[in-house]
Formats: C-alpha cells, sequence, structure tokens
C-alpha cells in the first residue's frame, strides 16, 4: 500500500464505521474460540497494530504482529508496539506451532501476497488445534479503483476462501459474507466508479472520504445490527468473507 493511503487508513481507522466493524468481527471471532488467558495470538498483516490491541485488551492473550509495510513499522515505534515486526506474510518469521490463534484481516489480496503460500505460513505457525480466522474482501467482479488505490488485485468468494484453507489442512469450522446490510449501496458504487473510470479525470485514490458524524453513527449501529444477526445466520452474500478454520492434529 502507498504511504498515502497508509496514511489514510490511519487516520480513518480508529472512528470509521467500517473499520471498527471488521474490528468488532475479528475480535468477536476470538472471543468465540476456546481460547485460554495467555495464548498467543499472531496478526499476519497488521497495519497499524490497532487489531491487536482490541485483541490484547479483550481476550488477555498476547498478541503479536507483522506487517511488510516501513510505514507501519514507523508506526510502531511510535507507539512502542515491541511484539511487531517487519516482515512477509509469504514467509513468516517464526517457529514451527508457536500461535494459538492467527488472524488476518483485508490481506489476502494484496499484490505482494501469494494466498496459497502464506494461508501455509499461518498453518505452520499455528499449533495443531489452533485456529485460523481470515477476513477478505468479496467477488472478484468488484474490484475498483479503490482496490486498485490500495494495490489489491483479488478478491474471494466464500467457497474459494474455503478451498484455500482446507488446502492448507484447515478443517473449516465457518465461512460466511459480512456487510450484506451495506450490499446492495457498495455494489452501486462499484459499477459507478466502473462506468466511469474510462474518464481522463479519474484518479486512483480510495473510497475513504470523511462523512458526517450523524452518518457515521447510523452506519455504526446498521452494522451492530447486521452484526448481530450474522452470530446466528450465515450471511447469503455481503462485500467480505469471514472464515474461521481449526489446524488438524498432526
Amino acid at each position: 500500500m502507498q504511504a498515502n493511503e497508509f496514511d489514510k487508513l490511519a487516520a480513518f481507522e480508529g472512528w470509521y464505521w467500517w473499520y471498527r466493524a471488521q474490528r468488532a468481527n475479528v475480535v468477536d471471532a476470538v472471543r468465540g474460540l476456546p481460547v485460554a488467558s495467555g495464548a498467543r495470538i499472531l496478526d499476519a498483516g497488521c497495519g497499524t497494530g490497532r487489531n491487536l490491541a482490541a485483541l490484547v485488551g479483550d481476550n488477555r492473550a498476547y498478541a503479536f504482529g507483522i506487517d511488510v509495510s516501513p510505514r507501519a513499522a514507523s508506526v510502531w515505534r511510535e507507539g512502542n508496539a515491541t511484539r511487531c515486526c517487519q516482515a512477509s506474510i509469504n514467509d513468516l518469521p517464526y517457529s514451527d506451532s508457536t500461535f494459538d490463534v492467527v488472524t488476518s484481516v483485508d490481506v489476502l489480496q494484496e499484490k505482494s501476497v501469494d494466498p496459497k503460500r502464506s494461508i501455509l505460513e499461518m498453518s505452520r505457525v499455528l499449533c495443531a488445534g489452533g485456529h485460523l480466522i481470515l477476513l477478505a474482501p468479496a467477488y472478484q467482479w468488484m474490484l475498483s479503483r479503490h482496490d486498485r488505490a490500495v494495490e489489491s488485485v483479488r478478491r474471494f468468494t466464500r467457497g474459494e476462501l474455503m478451498s484455500l484453507a482446507e488446502s492448507a489442512g484447515f478443517v473449516v469450522e465457518s465461512a460466511t459474507y459480512r456487510f450484506g446490510l451495506f450490499f446492495p449501496a457498495i455494489v452501486g458504487k462499484r459499477l459507478l466508479d466502473k462506468l466511469s473510470s474510462n474518464k481522463m479525470h479519474d484518479t486512483e485514490t480510495s473510497d475513504l472520504t470523511p462523512i458526517p458524524g450523524w452518518a457515521n453513527s447510523l452506519l455504526s449501529s446498521m452494522a451492530r445490527i447486521e452484526h448481530k444477526f450474522a452470530r446466528r445466520v450465515s450471511l447469503p452474500f455481503g462485500s467480505t468473507v469471514l472464515l474461521i478454520a481449526r489446524k488438524g492434529a498432526k
């Protein structure tokens, strides 16, 4: 991700409804696992480290993070995040069977990532019986200007993400779409972007733009409503895929 887009993400990540909802998805998924206090969790592709902070506070865990971005590393130094290191998700710098849980949020789609290799690496560093939690953008046909701006080159169906996990030896415990409530609006926005993509004034920039506080609060409330519903029912469509899988014993 380019430095300007990373800085934009960092500025939005704490308050913007989308990132708060994504964080709730991953924290809630970890909370639902049989994870003991003091478990070791790796966030593969941790960005600013904000998800790490949420995982530590909510689950009383020892959380570690890696990210390939030099800009991310500079943020960790500013915040004294001593358990973060700069590395590629394709080659995790940890020994076999180190972690109880590995999470990865919006990383598999990036240009520098090899999805098959990275999931094999996540399996390698997980203990037998450990869990993998993946969130990834859905549907390749939704690839747009936003994706190009943040250096994303692929999106996944639920079935494709399940196949990737199973090919690495995982047993998929659940796989569902998220943000289904917002899906029609997101699709409409992406289609409009595609229709205007040939205009000379079109620039490769992400969809992140400031919105009024009332709109952010409304969207956050809608996301919480969907989140509660999605705990009980697997959504048939959405802009994000959430997968939870278990590493089998050797």
